[in-house]
């Protein structure tokens, strides 16, 4: 084990360059809605490096606490050039910018933080006597939880050539003076609000003509639907030297700069059923008994009867070819998170609309994910309890073939162009140096609230539920369900994929977990979640190797680059 601590990566800190923020105002590329709207994403009121997880792990100091980075490879110059960490060489490379909201815009603009609003723009500083809102001085918000496991992945990458990781650029906290929202599959939530139709204009404006518009809007995609529960010495934007001249040219496109929730809907985008809001926990007609487990207090969140979604923003980022029309609220001066990241080339979730992925890809493809599931595992105990297929992204390569060693066999894994990378680790939970992540979703009134119970958010008075290692490829499995299963009352005939993702969807039981044999979604929107925590257990990705149709990739021929799994080392 000495021998695997000495590979380790090291987390320190080094010295921010200045962010030329004028350049990216200015290079924003608007379309007309931005214009109508008056908004650029890179306005910002408030502009700083810290975040909580940094006292985490350093000794800052007054002097210095807000002039610093992690020590990632790569660090963000503009949005198509990087600067390597050690060398100062730049490269050109395209980045993508997460503006990650630090509160839940939807709680925010129904009313649930109204009695805090004075703390709503106080950006967190371990020196100052202003006191931000809890959520935003936390270290296990969303947005935090997310940013730091993309930083943990990217030293992956380049300390241990785990290919899988997005290559991470940096991070900043800001206050925008108008973030944009999108609120399709919320609308009708939102019109419910009278807080929300009282301030409307006021702390927000939306992209909806009336108010009386908003009913006629439904769950209309099958992302994840939106579920509402419930400085002594500041550093300002001179203080970092952000400069206000253009230099860099570079047009920036306006559809990768949005923040969508994504809907809870439990199969495949490809799938018509419906989101129905009222959840139905009656046993179907054929009398299944189902765990008792079912009836777990669902009302301690208080958005249980409102389809969930993700609390960070999700891939819908990375590519917007949605072609049914958004609506998006644009809220005067909120709390977000730039997360810096490489510019990944698309998401599995289109691969499987455009049938992409068929037996042969479709294997190599969750080969892919099933190992870096593996890797993550063994070295953060990792769980992304949100794994669906538009948070698996992919970036084109011309390596014919990836190479793993793992319970000392090698597995020679074909790439079909593709190197497959997965994101979006706002629900995640995972260790650290000590450190345990898990993300405030999971805490009471968060989006997740009662899918787990454990530190930190532990319930005595509720039984224990811990993340587990078969979750997130059996939520995985429910989102392919449907692009590649039109009817399931012949397993028999299934090919190997569709028996794979139908066995994804089975629980301890061999129950399947997602349709009722009447063809009834079994449970509803945030209730599969739960489900799964409780009732499933049998689909880790180590288990999965032991199926011919992974076991195919097993091979005796070795290349020069190999993943060696066996030799991660454990950073818990």
């Amino acid at each position: 084990m000495s021998n695997l601590d000495d590979t380790k990566f090291n987390i320190h800190y080094v010295k921010q360059k200045p962010i030329n923020l004028g350049s990216l105002e200015k290079d924003y590329e608007y379309n007309p809605e931005d214009l109508e709207y008056n908004y650029n994403p890179f306005q910002l009121n408030k502009f700083q490096n810290y975040n909580p997880v940094y006292s985490l792990f350093f000794d800052l100091t007054e002097k210095s606490y807000n002039k610093i980075a992690l020590n990632h490879e790569y660090h963000f110059v503009n949005m198509n050039k990087v600067i390597h960490c050690d060398t100062q060489e730049t490269l050109e490379k395209p980045v993508f910018i997460k503006h990650s909201p630090l509160v839940d815009p939807i709680r925010y603009m129904t009313g649930k933080y109204k009695d805090d609003m004075d703390k709503m723009n106080i950006l967190p500083n371990p020196f100052s006597d202003e006191v931000p809102l809890h959520k935003i001085s936390y270290y296990n918000n969303t947005s935090y939880t997310d940013n730091f496991f993309s930083f943990l992945a990217s030293k992956l990458m380049h300390k241990h050539d785990f290919v899988h990781g997005v290559d991470y650029y940096g991070s900043f906290l800001g206050v925008q003076e108008k973030f944009k929202a999108n609120i399709s599959d919320d609308l009708e939530y939102l019109n419910s609000s009278d807080y929300f139709t009282e301030n409307m204009n006021k702390l927000f404006t939306v992209s909806v003509d009336t108010p009386n518009e908003f009913a006629n809007f439904g769950s209309r995609r099958n992302k994840k639907k939106l579920q509402i529960d419930d400085a002594s010495d500041d550093i300002s934007v001179e203080d970092l030297d952000v400069i206000t001249s253009s230099e860099s040219g570079e047009q920036i496109d306006s559809n990768e700069l949005v923040y969508e929730k994504e809907n809870n809907s439990t199969s495949s985008s490809s799938s018509d059923s419906s989101n129905n809001s009222e959840t139905n926990y009656s046993v179907d007609n054929d009398q299944e008994s189902d765990n008792s487990d079912e009836n777990d207090d669902g009302s301690d969140n208080e958005k249980s009867d409102i389809d969930w979604g993700s609390d960070s923003d999700g891939s819908d980022n990375y590519d917007d070819d949605d072609e049914e029309q958004c609506e998006y609220a644009f809220i005067n001066n909120f709390p977000v998170q730039l997360i810096c990241l490489e510019k990944c080339d698309g998401t599995m979730d289109e691969l499987f609309v455009k049938d992409k992925l068929n037996h042969d890809t479709g294997a190599a493809a969750l080969m892919q994910v099933i190992m870096s599931l593996i890797a993550y595992q063994k070295a953060f105990n990792f769980t992304h309890n949100d794994l669906h297929t538009n948070n698996i992204m992919y970036v084109n390569t011309e390596k014919k073939y990836l190479y793993y060693r793992y319970d000392k066999k090698t597995y020679r894994v074909p790439t079909y162009g593709k190197i497959f990378k997965i994101i979006d680790f706002g629900r995640s939970a995972y260790k650290f140096k000590g450190q345990l992540f898990f993300s405030d979703s999971f805490a009471p009134g968060g989006d997740g609230a009662t899918q787990y119970n454990c530190e930190p958010f532990m319930n005595d008075k509720k039984p224990r539920i811990d993340p587990n290692y078969s979750f997130d490829l059996s939520r995985l499995g429910c989102s392919i369900y449907d692009f590649i299963i039109d009817d399931d009352k012949h397993p028999e005939n299934f090919d190997e994929l569709q028996k794979t993702i139908h066995r994804w969807c089975l629980d301890d039981n061999d129950k399947n977990i997602l349709y009722k044999r009447n063809g009834e979604e079994r449970y509803p929107n945030f209730k599969l979640y739960k489900m799964i925590a409780r009732t499933v257990h049998k689909h880790t990705p180590q288990e999965q190797l032991g199926f011919s149709f992974f076991s195919q990739f097993l091979s005796k021929k070795v290349g020069e680059e190999v993943m060696d799994i066996d030799a991660l080392p454990t950073y818990v």
